[in-house]
């Protein structure tokens, strides 16, 4: 299976998009700070404000389930995949080339 160059996709993909296809609204807006439900636990009350994302450092946390990471980690977390099928579909969803990590010529502990 080829590895995915998890470095570069975090990266490439804003947490903005990926709030955009989680279909995720704010209740409260600060700047680049967002505040509303959790997407994660599923709050279910509309004014809930639990969840808290900032975008510019494309980091969330979650004040009720405790759950926080970057933007990759939120898709996985919501759609209960591992990262690397979690990644596979948001570049999917997002039209864009998957950024595969590209092999070495080099062996492991040979020196040149």
């Amino acid at each position: 299976m080829p590895l995915i160059d998890l470095r570069q996709a975090r990266a490439e993909v804003r947490l903005g998009e990926v709030l955009a296809l989680l279909d995720w609204r704010a209740r409260v807006r600060g700047g680049a700070q967002v505040r509303g439900p959790c997407p994660v636990h599923g709050s279910q009350t509309p004014t809930r404000r639990v969840f808290s994302a900032h975008l510019d450092r494309g980091v969330w946390h979650c004040f009720r389930c405790g759950a926080s990471g970057n933007a990759l980690d939120l898709r996985a977390r919501v759609t209960g995949q591992g990262i690397y099928e979690a990644v596979l579909e948001l570049y999917r969803r997002l039209g864009r080339a998957v950024p595969w990590l590209q092999p070495t010529n080099r062996k492991r502990g040979k020196s040149p």
